[in-house]
């Protein structure tokens, strides 16, 4: 089971280790520079991404909702196709998973958020991690990433880092992520943001987890060799910039794998999917549904793999009667 690399990625933990690119956390226009252009860039060997990208309508509101699929991490290189930039300008309102840009200059909010990490009351990661804390401090400080700061949270929180330089290592800038572009995009031009979720919900869905898996799935990340790692963020970035919903429900189908679990885990980790994904994936069609029935034009972006792991935010609209074109 290669869980956590994946899993770091669709998450938007990412956004505490990967540096903060700070903006105006507001929707007001602004006028007195070059609006962001992200059809075109600077750098060299520029290619283009094709997202998972949809549309779906109703006939009896007027409303329309494009659908797109997020990488939370991206490269300098990539450039996005004029027609979901277009789509985008059509919209009034962007609806993101969670508003990073704001989220980085509110600390309180911030605070509050990352405390949902924290071990309970007497206890230490030590306790969490049983034994294997030896062995996974001693990669941690052997990559130069050991903070004593970290012994007073989960093993999620120790994977998010961990991912999270492995990230950068692979080439990968959280930076540049789909959602932090469209923010950033949306805001020169006025458009109103509208968050799905928080980020303290999505930091309890990490605390959620179990112990014994939280730290199950850090040792195998930790297991994995460079080049390993580097195969995964490549393997899910190629199927997301390709648009291949096929490919991502492939790499959704062996990040699931649990052959080798005890009974005990793969009950663990069958919550956790739930939680992950078919609970985060019914609410986030419901407010695509809802924008339907109140119409006008919305953009929602949250990460590609909503479109695919199952019951995906694709099959809650069809089942409720909506026809998604894919774009």
């Amino acid at each position: 089971m290669k869980k956590r690399i994946i899993v770091a990625i669709t998450l938007i933990t990412m956004m505490l280790f990967g540096g903060c690119k700070k903006t105006e956390p507001t929707s007001e226009p602004i006028s007195n520079a070059p609006k962001i252009d992200l059809t075109s860039t600077s750098a060299e060997n520029s290619f283009e991404v094709n997202p998972p990208f949809f549309k779906v309508e109703n006939a009896k509101t007027g409303a329309v909702v494009y659908m797109l699929g997020s990488m939370h991490v991206g490269k300098p290189e990539a450039t996005y196709p004029r027609k979901m930039c277009d789509a985008l300008d059509e919209c009034e309102t962007l609806a993101v998973e969670v508003d990073v840009q704001a989220f980085q200059e509110n600390y309180i909010e911030m605070t509050e958020a990352v405390s949902v990490l924290l071990c309970e009351n007497g206890k230490t990661a030590r306790d969490y991690m049983g034994a294997d804390y030896d062995r996974i401090v001693k990669a941690f400080s052997e990559k130069g990433l050991y903070n004593q700061v970290y012994e007073s949270y989960i093993p999620a929180f120790w994977s998010s880092v961990w991912s999270s330089s492995a990230a950068e290592e692979c080439g990968y800038d959280a930076n540049l992520g789909t959602d932090m572009l469209l923010l950033s995009y949306a805001k020169e031009r006025g458009k109103k943001i509208d968050e799905i979720e928080t980020a303290k919900e999505q930091y309890e869905t990490e605390a959620s987890c179990s112990a014994e898996l939280q730290t199950l799935t850090l040792n195998q990340t930790l297991e994995l060799t460079p080049e390993e790692t580097q195969e995964q963020f490549d393997a899910l970035y190629n199927a997301w910039k390709s648009g291949d919903i096929n490919a991502l429900k492939a790499l959704m189908s062996e990040d699931g794998e649990t052959d080798e679990m005890s009974e005990t885990l793969k009950k663990d980790y069958e919550q956790y999917y739930d939680a992950m994904y078919a609970n985060r994936q019914k609410k986030m069609a419901a407010y695509v549904m809802n924008k339907l029935k109140t119409g006008g034009k919305t953009f929602v972006v949250v990460g590609a793999m909503h479109y695919a792991a199952p019951p995906s935010i694709l099959d809650i609209l069809e089942e409720n009667g909506y026809a998604v074109e894919t774009l």
